[in-house]
């Protein structure tokens, strides 16, 4: 089952990593980028940049990956701020391949943060729908998931509610991207996204510039 090798891959490449967590790239390696950038919030212009960007650096990181990769997706129960159906999303993938993804209820520990001043982290248990799949890149229609993350708190549609992250079993590698904001790329070993790091450093967040680059120090290349 698509689930219990996803679930083994975690276990031998991020072992702090659990599907039922809700927090995959959890103590790995990461580069956080920024996306939107100073672009005003609610444009096109916005939107597009983040796109664009996200595409660039989702296709740097898969570029070796001719063979298939995981898509693990959290789908939350509820309308998103649009209305739109969560099936947009799963209408990239194609019919054939889709109707074998592992799709179940799961009750997993979601973490949030609180809207108060001090900003504490919390978890609770959470019902939501796991989607897991294994399939060519090739096979995924990237560009309008990435532009469906972008769109949603920008008040665009289509929109893509659901969080979804992807895994390349055979590099290592992996990415995700949140919102039109940022994105996620990680890997378990530094060496494995040093090129990505050096050609697209001054998309880095600033605030966590610091903290990333102590990963690609030439005496800290896993990180420890």
């Amino acid at each position: 089952m698509l689930r219990e090798e996803l679930q083994s891959y975690f276990d031998r490449a991020y072992p702090y990593s659990k599907i039922d967590s809700e927090h995959p790239l959890k103590g790995q390696i990461h580069i956080r980028f920024e996306l939107g950038g100073e672009n005003k919030n609610g444009t096109i212009k916005r939107v597009n940049q983040a796109t664009d960007r996200a595409f660039t650096i989702f296709n740097e990181t898969f570029k070796e990956s001719a063979h298939e990769i995981f898509v693990l997706i959290y789908e939350y129960q509820g309308a998103n701020i649009l209305n739109t159906s969560n099936d947009y999303l799963y209408k990239q993938f194609p019919k054939d391949e889709f109707v074998g993804f592992y799709s179940k209820f799961e009750i997993i520990n979601a973490s949030y943060i609180a809207a108060d001043e001090n900003k504490n982290l919390f978890t609770e248990k959470r019902e939501v729908r796991v989607v897991i799949g294994k399939l060519a890149i090739k096979n995924i229609d990237i560009k309008n998931i990435l532009n469906g993350i972008a769109n949603l708190e920008m008040g665009f549609d289509p929109c893509i509610n659901q969080r979804i992250f992807f895994f390349d079993p055979i590099t290592d590698k992996a990415f995700q991207m949140y919102d039109d904001r940022g994105c996620y790329v990680w890997s378990n070993n530094a060496d494995n996204i040093r090129d990505i790091y050096i050609k697209r450093n001054d998309w880095i967040v600033e605030s966590y510039r610091s903290k990333i680059n102590e990963y690609f120090r030439n005496d800290n290349k896993n990180g420890i």
